[in-house]
């Protein structure tokens, strides 16, 4: 292998794929970044089993082969060197890095061990192999941030750690859920496609909208292609020069539907600026006190409340815009603060049916987005 690249578009690579690269690995080899030299190109591929990354960077081939380095040393260097052009050249299973004054080598491993990452510009896989579907990767991006925060974090349920995906006519759709809160986003599709439920995991939609959110200008009106791998129990999403691959979960995912209530007695419209600056206003007390904060509606008023014996109390009032019965219930304060920091609209409907039914938060003019938070039971000195 022999190729030379700008220092700039290497440093760049390697910054992106070696995000997914876990420190807490057993298995040496994923502590490694793959090389290989293509035609115009320099590939970068990394993994930790559950998700992996190609990443094609442009570059001066001038003799193909691939190798492994470990990924932290090598990408240190790289950072550290000027910008300008750097030549790579591996010496057996060694891979020599000379630009300007500078000259290293690194202790490489054999790509045989490496485990192999698919891509759709593999001609291995057959095309009837594949289920693909485009989206638009600013809705997407969009969509993934609504959804992934209520995956749960707590690897004892894998299912709850993904997002379950489908597809049925024109309707994309994204529910993510952790037991206590649920969301669910649509997005409207341009072709009519239809695909099975799928269960991604909720770590590698976030790396997905990292990178191709980080994109500029006319780059974000490129589509997004998907394409599910029935064999292999994967989806790749590909964008430009990149690709992000996923282990699909296996498992079945909790019937949402369930808990989505009809329609709340009570409906407030809410600022989501006003009740962002009460909500962090009152955390200052509930996270003193189990993170709980209290909703009171009265008339046309929406009152946020905490209560913490050994710090003190607080009351923020907001202007709403209400319908129906008064009210009151209490939910866990990071809930709502996970919520608010996804949302992005200007306004919200919260809809309550007690003080034990699950509230439900959701778009005033659309039903594209819906959010559930559990409530926490009332304590009569609260």
């Amino acid at each position: 292998m022999q190729a030379i690249i700008l220092q700039e578009n290497l440093n760049k690579g390697l910054s992106v794929v070696s995000r997914i690269i876990s420190s807490k690995t057993t298995l040496p080899i994923l502590n490694n970044i793959l090389i290989s030299a293509e035609e115009g190109k320099l590939k970068l591929t990394a993994t930790n089993l559950e998700t992996g990354i190609n990443l094609w960077l442009p570059a001066k081939k001038e003799k193909a082969g691939k190798l492994t380095i470990p990924a932290k040393d090598l990408t240190e260097f790289v950072s550290s060197l000027p910008a300008g052009k750097i030549k790579l050249k591996k010496q057996q299973e060694r891979l020599q890095l000379i630009s300007r004054s500078y000259k290293a080598v690194f202790n490489g491993v054999s790509t045989v061990e490496f485990p192999k990452v698919p891509s759709l510009r593999d001609k291995v896989i057959p095309a009837k192999k594949l289920k693909k579907i485009e989206l638009e990767t600013g809705k997407f991006v969009k969509a993934i941030k609504h959804v992934c925060f209520s995956a749960a974090t707590d690897e004892t349920r894998p299912v709850l750690t993904g997002v379950r995906i489908s597809c049925i006519g024109g309707d994309f759709q994204l529910v993510a859920t952790d037991g206590y809160r649920l969301s669910v986003k649509t997005m409207k599709l341009r072709k009519k496609t239809d695909i099975p439920a799928l269960i991604i995991p909720a770590k590698a939609l976030i790396e997905v909208a990292r990178i191709i959110g980080g994109e500029e200008g006319e780059e974000k009106e490129k589509k997004l292609k998907v394409a599910i791998l029935e064999e292999g129990k994967q989806i790749i999403f590909s964008f430009n020069n990149i690709e992000v691959v996923a282990r699909l979960i296996e498992g079945e995912f909790p019937d949402f539907t369930k808990i989505i209530p009809e329609k709340g007695e009570t409906k407030i419209i809410i600022d989501k600026e006003d009740f962002n600056r009460a909500i962090k206003a009152s955390s200052i007390f509930a996270r003193r006190s189990a993170n709980i904060i209290k909703l009171k509606v009265e008339s046309s008023k929406l009152k946020v409340m905490a209560n913490a014996p050994e710090v003190g109390k607080n009351e923020v009032e907001l202007s709403v815009k209400f319908q129906g019965k008064e009210t009151q219930i209490a939910f866990n304060c990071r809930f709502l603060q996970d919520f608010i920091n996804s949302y992005d609209k200007e306004t919200f409907v919260l809809e309550l049916s007690g003080v034990l039914k699950p509230g439900l938060f959701r778009t005033e003019k659309d039903s594209s987005f819906l959010h559930i938070i559990m409530p926490v039971r009332l304590q009569e000195k609260t």
